[in-house]
């Protein structure tokens, strides 16, 4: 009886032992993807971040999510490629303006992005190019593009923006990050 007991044991040991080592096969796997088939699925937001200076007023603009009122989520599509929103992001901001080298805070309050109304950075069709989101929104007469650098890690996604490509006179850094359903 004792022979049986061990041998039922150290078959669920093995078994347990393939199991795992599948699992980390199929993370290889998908490692070895291109970063495009990576992105394949829902994404819940987990951070976002800006702080753009918009040199022709004079004024700059942080924005940082209010976490415990966001359910904000993005989905890539892949045939076709497409962006689906989900949810609601709240956001704080700070207006600021620069005196003597210092950020001097000049108005504060909250504002949202909802996906309903399809708000956010990256919404309908998208691409990959040399490691670069690129979405485009063809909007009547004048479409509008965002370029993203991406870094994917595992299950972890960040998106790093630059103002400028949305006014060659803005600056500073936006970063948007989520984390896979």
């Amino acid at each position: 009886m004792k022979n049986k007991i061990l041998l039922f044991l150290l078959a669920i040991f093995i078994l347990s032992c393939e199991s795992d080592d599948s699992d980390s096969h199929s993370d290889s796997n998908l490692q070895e993807l291109p970063l495009s088939k990576r992105l394949i699925g829902a994404w819940n937001l987990t951070d976002y971040y800006s702080d753009t200076y918009f040199e022709e007023w004079n004024e700059g603009r942080i924005e940082e999510i209010v976490s415990a009122e966001t359910d904000y989520g993005i989905e890539f599509t892949d045939n076709p490629k497409r962006i689906i929103l989900t949810g609601f992001l709240r956001y704080s901001f700070k207006e600021y303006e620069i005196v003597d080298g210092e950020k001097v805070i000049t108005y504060e309050a909250t504002n949202f992005m909802d996906a309903e109304h399809g708000e956010g950075y990256h919404t309908n069709e998208w691409r990959v190019e040399n490691e670069i989101l690129i979405t485009e929104d063809p909007r009547d007469g004048d479409p509008y593009f965002s370029l993203s650098e991406m870094q994917l890690s595992g299950d972890n996604l960040k998106l790093t923006l630059d103002p400028s490509q949305f006014n060659p006179k803005n600056s500073g850094e936006i970063t948007v990050e989520y984390k896979r359903k």
